[in-house]
């Protein structure tokens, strides 16, 4: 699928020094090899759950677990026991992952075979490209660098090469899986991809959304980086709608019952900060009419409506008023039957009136300003006098250690700052310092 369906909302002021900040690094003319993280920077998936894709091939092929535990479940453990179990190489292949699920599961070697055809057949049908991501690649040929892709995946290369062809992306591309891991798997892979682009240290730019492997390795070992963060992070961080969609369903987000809304929370994050937004404050929609209407007027365009509160009815009413906002909702429709249109009937969209239960129960008050113009003083007034503050969800990050580089960001520039937020995107222009 070629990224070719634009959404209408004007870039930012932020965005748009963050774009020129980024294409202006790559057209350096001491940069001779430009090396990308092709998972999350250059290729993403429409998901905004790790397990999505499982539950996906649930549906698909119509899967079943054990009686206990099901298929995603399953396939989610194999894949953590085949992490500790095979060590040699920097990443676990599918294979092994699936040779672990054979086993425990007592399943045929045509079963495993299958499995692993029907995850790459689907891996490989809802792969397409990162449209800033793409920009950047394009900007890196338009300037004659050598290109070098490292693939972070469990994935075989013929996968990979068909995914990469897919999303109209070539060049050198290292797959993880394949590279013997030494005792610092980041050094290992980075001074792998810097032999690949046949460029001195000092002429060699890194691209990619990790902090310590394609950012902190990369400086440390001589080169220069840019820091491209993951479209799903960039979403967390702009609001609080998906931390109140997890705190309202607690006990049962993560399971299948929630794909469709996981499905929803990909399509945001995919085009809404495919370019870093910065947060603004008093807003969980970047105070833009057209990102609300796009995830909650969109979202409600999907859900049974028949029994919403008089607040949240008297909302949505004015989101399909405005023309922004019910463009924007538009939009996300489109986009969710562009990428899931052969399932979304069979979807069950349950959770799907959760971003307006925010903004009627705990708006920000610029969300709250926004939507004024478009609803009765009294219904305005009423909304305004009943907000209360949000509870705090838990902390759903599987990993809440951070690294010696982050640790500083975060006392330098607090999280949710303006200069925190531009930094996130910019150029990290350093060299080696002993």
């Amino acid at each position: 699928m070629s990224n070719d369906f634009k959404i209408t909302v004007p870039l930012s002021r932020d965005q748009r020094e963050v774009m020129d900040k980024m294409t202006a690094a790559i057209r350096e003319n001491g940069i001779k090899a430009v090396s990308f993280q092709l998972f999350k920077s250059l290729l993403i998936f429409p998901f905004s759950e790790d397990n999505d894709l499982f539950f996906l091939m649930e549906r698909a092929y119509g899967l079943k677990g054990n009686g206990k535990k099901s298929f995603a479940d399953l396939r989610v453990e194999a894949e953590v026991e085949a992490k500790r179990k095979f060590t040699e190489k920097c990443d676990v292949t599918v294979e092994q992952i699936y040779e672990i699920y054979a086993k425990k599961q007592k399943i045929s070697q045509e079963e495993k075979a299958s499995l692993i055809r029907q995850e790459c057949e689907l891996a490989e049908k809802y792969v397409f490209p990162r449209a800033f991501g793409k920009k950047l690649y394009d900007t890196a040929v338009d300037c004659g660098k050598n290109i070098v892709f490292i693939a972070n995946t469990i994935y075989p290369r013929e996968v990979v090469l068909r995914m990469a062809e897919k999303c109209g992306v070539s060049g050198k591309i290292l797959i993880s899986n394949e590279i013997n891991c030494g005792e610092n798997r980041n050094t290992t892979i980075f001074s792998t991809i810097q032999k690949k682009g046949k460029a001195s240290a000092a002429a060699h730019l890194h691209i990619g959304g990790d902090v310590s492997a394609d950012v902190e390795t990369p400086i440390m070992n001589g080169s220069k980086a840019l820091l491209l963060a993951d479209t799903v992070a960039n979403m967390i961080k702009s609001g609080r709608v998906r931390s109140h969609v997890q705190a309202k369903q607690i006990y049962d987000y993560d399971t299948a019952d929630f794909l469709a809304l996981h499905l929803a929370f990909g399509i945001y994050s995919s085009y809404i900060f495919d370019i870093p937004r910065n947060k603004t404050a008093l807003s969980d929609f970047c105070g833009n009419l057209y990102i609300l209407g796009f995830f909650v007027g969109g979202c409600c365009k999907k859900a049974d409506i028949s029994e919403l509160g008089e607040t949240e009815r008297a909302i949505f009413e004015a989101i399909s008023e405005n023309s922004d906002a019910n463009r924007g909702g538009e939009e996300f429709i489109g986009l969710f039957h562009r990428h899931f249109g052969d399932i979304e009937l069979n979807l069950d969209y349950k959770g799907f009136t959760l971003p307006l239960n925010l903004i009627a129960e705990h708006g920000g008050s610029m969300d709250v300003g926004l939507m004024k113009n478009n609803m009765s003083a009294d219904a305005h007034k009423k909304w305004q006098e009943g907000i209360t503050d949000a509870p705090k969800a838990p902390d759903f990050r599987k990993n809440k250690e951070q690294n010696k580089l982050e640790k500083l960001a975060d006392r330098l520039f607090p999280p949710g700052t303006k200069v925190r937020n531009i930094a996130d995107g910019i150029l990290f222009n350093m060299k080696k310092r002993h």
